[in-house]
């Protein structure tokens, strides 16, 4: 009698015993394992349940890969930084919910069924319960996993985006660091940041704090630094990032990091000589040509880039040992700094540099709402408003800054640079040009135009003007040009400075006084060629304390001088050359009469005659358009055509017909009052 087989585990079950060719009566039992004879009989029901088997395991071995390659490729791409990938994040975890819910559910039953065979020995159960758990585990592992990871915050970075190349870390250098990147991760995840506290060199210590996510960290000397930021969010939230520069090597230093066109700035070696008893001398080319353009002792010097573009500066150290270090840096001039709203920047005096104490006003000026704007004079001090002033009592180079908060959030940053430096006397200082200085001072009337250039026997002194209040400037470098135009007291600023960078500031008052009795007639044009009209202007008379009723007007060109009483501007027309006397008599209200003459010359009129013709050969009758506009003629000038067969024409471009075949000289006389031309003559050839 065969033996029943035991009880299935995990539906696997021992092959029941007996000779292998025994008969087996009847279907296998659902959930065991056909025996071999069965299988070599070709049963279809048994080989049909193998089957289903073995598809069921290759699916839920496909689905297994496909789960694990997709959790992989989800923890490859999230956290995303550029938020590209952010939308697998919802997918991501619907699946892994999905997928971890069914593989629970295959392990539950597995087990319950594994727990449920009591017939079969209790090694072989563990056995099976393990060999699910080790099918269903990591499955479980992935779904629990996987949505958390790919749902943390990404990695919050802060990048250097000035200066840009690696090379140009430099010191001393201005570093402009931005956290754009964590706000737009911290955006995408609904937290706003509400303030920036940045530490540039990671001593703990806070060097700067912002409302905007990019801050500018000035380091003086090479070394290793660690940048530490924490972002405050709202809601009390906090988050901290850190990253490391290093600058390993130090030239001298350049205040603004990119100078502006036309502005001064500061070149400082103070980086590489802390101590000024220690030069000998300082050799400073500021183009790079070669050719030395400053001799000094100081540890910082002054100069204004007048090109934008970069520019090459050298500097030649000679120390008191006699060690020579030269440095070279190429320097980039900009002709303004971007700012985040417009901002205009003055100053009183225009030119920041004299010796002390030197007094200065500055003043910015902007549309922009603001909340606060601060300044900071270099020197310590500091103070608030749209207007302020400041003297400064020592020597030095100090950088003048304002900084610009607007209500909105962004702050514009705008900086000037004043010299302070040992005063440069000069007592052999003269004027040459006008008007005549007495002393400091110039006088004169209404308009004072001033005209001077200084004179020095001390050799290598470079000078300029500041002309803050005249009403025309033509010039201010050297020579000064310069026009005032209403009555007051003004002052003139000389600036002077030698090789050593001591300047001399010597200011020269402007008296303009009001004018004495002044008839003015203006003439357009002052002269010209018969007939010739002449615009006259006399508007600009002055007769202090008195009022004008009228003018009175006389050409000598008119017989027996006749008068004509017209009003301050009046036209007159001379028809023959010759030279002519104008008089303008100036009436007032209270009876008194003021004159004025001017003369012109009228030349008599230059013409020139010439001709042109639509063709010179041709078959009898032959028709001819002539012209006249390449002549040089007056307003009033008359034509004579010769054809030279017997017929004239006193048209300006006339057409003419010539009815018998023969060769004709064409001419023309232009006439122009009592100056006459006569052209080429023109050969016309007609044939039969």
């Amino acid at each position: 009698m065969p033996t029943s087989s035991p009880p299935p585990v995990d539906g696997i079950v021992s092959p029941i015993p007996g000779p292998p060719d025994s008969p087996v009566i009847g279907p296998p039992a659902v959930g065991t394992v056909p025996s071999a004879s069965s299988i070599k009989n070709g049963d279809p029901l048994v080989r049909s349940h193998l089957i289903l088997r073995r598809a069921f395991v290759l699916l839920l071995g496909a689905i297994y890969v496909i789960y694990a390659l997709w959790s992989a490729y989800l923890l490859l791409v999230l956290p995303d930084v550029t938020g590209v990938h952010d939308a697998l994040i919802a997918q991501g975890m619907i699946v892994a919910i999905g997928i971890g819910a069914a593989f629970l559910l295959m392990g539950l039953f597995a087990l319950l069924r594994i727990g449920s065979a009591e017939i079969v020995d209790l090694p072989r159960r563990r056995l099976a319960a393990v060999k699910v758990i080790g099918v269903i585990l990591p499955a479980l592992v992935i779904s629990g996993t996987v949505p958390v990871l790919i749902r943390r915050e990404p990695t919050l970075s802060v990048s250097i985006t000035s200066p840009e190349k690696s090379e140009d870390i430099i010191a001393p250098l201005s570093v402009t660091y931005s956290a754009e990147q964590a706000v737009a991760v911290l955006k995408r995840r609904n937290l706003t940041p509400e303030k920036f506290v940045w530490d540039f060199d990671g001593d703990g210590k806070m060097n700067a704090e912002t409302t905007d996510p990019s801050v500018v960290a000035a380091y003086e000397r090479p070394g290793s630094y660690t940048l530490s930021l924490a972002i405050f969010l709202r809601g009390g939230q906090v988050r901290r990032i850190s990253r490391r520069l290093v600058i390993d090597k130090a030239l001298f230093s350049v205040d603004p990091a990119q100078p502006l066109m036309d502005e001064p700035s500061r070149l400082s070696i103070s980086n590489l000589v802390p101590k000024a008893e220690d030069l000998e001398q300082v050799e400073w080319d500021f183009d790079s040509n070669g050719e030395v353009d400053l001799i000094t002792k100081e540890l910082d010097v002054t100069h204004t880039f007048y090109g934008e573009g970069q520019s090459k500066v050298t500097v030649k150290i000679t120390l008191k040992s006699k060690a020579v270090q030269t440095y070279s840096r190429v320097i980039d001039v900009i002709a303004s700094l971007p700012l985040p709203f417009p901002v205009t920047f003055a100053a009183e005096p225009e030119h920041l540099v004299g010796p002390p104490p030197f007094g200065a006003v500055f003043t910015v000026k902007t549309s922009e709402p603001l909340r606060v704007i601060l300044w900071s004079f270099g020197d310590g001090a500091e103070a608030r408003g749209e207007r302020v002033g400041h003297t400064f009592t020592t020597q030095g180079v100090y950088p003048v800054t304002a900084e610009l908060r607007s209500q909105s959030g962004p702050v514009a940053k705008i900086t000037k640079v004043v010299r302070v430096t040992p005063e440069l006397q000069l007592s052999d200082l003269t004027f040459s040009g006008t008007p005549e200085v007495h002393g400091s001072k110039i006088s004169g009337e209404i308009p004072v135009t001033v005209n001077l250039r200084p004179r020095t026997t001390m050799p290598l002194i470079e000078f300029f003007w500041e002309v803050p209040e005249a009403s025309t400037v033509g010039s201010t470098k050297e020579t000064v040009q310069a026009s005032y135009r209403k009555e007051g007291i003004y002052t003139l600023w000389l600036i002077g400075q030698d090789p050593d960078g001591r300047v001399l500031r010597k200011p020269l008052t402007v008296e303009v006084l009001p004018v004495s009795s002044s008839v003015t007639i203006q003439m357009d044009p002052d002269g010209g060629a018969a007939p010739l009209t002449v615009r006259l202007d006399a508007s600009e008379t002055v007769i202090p304390n008195e009022q004008i009723s009228g003018f009175e007007w006389t050409f000598s060109d008119e017989p027996q001088n006749a008068t004509h009483q017209q009003g301050a501007q009046v036209s007159h027309t001379f028809t023959k050359p010759g030279t002519y006397d104008i008089t303008t008599k100036v009436l007032t209200t209270s009876g008194k009469e003021f004159s004025g003459r001017k003369t012109i010359v009228v030349r008599a009129p230059v013409i020139a005659s010439c001709i042109a013709a639509s063709r010179t050969e041709g078959f009898a009758p032959l028709g001819i358009q002539f012209n006249s506009d390449c002549s040089t003629v007056g307003a009033k000038a008359t034509y004579v055509w010769d054809f030279g067969d017997g017929f004239t024409s006193d048209q300006r471009n006339p057409i003419h017909d010539f009815q018998q075949p023969g060769v004709y000289s064409v001419t023309l006389t232009v006439r122009d009052g009592d100056t006459q031309a006569v052209s080429d003559p023109l050969t016309i050839s007609v044939q039969p």
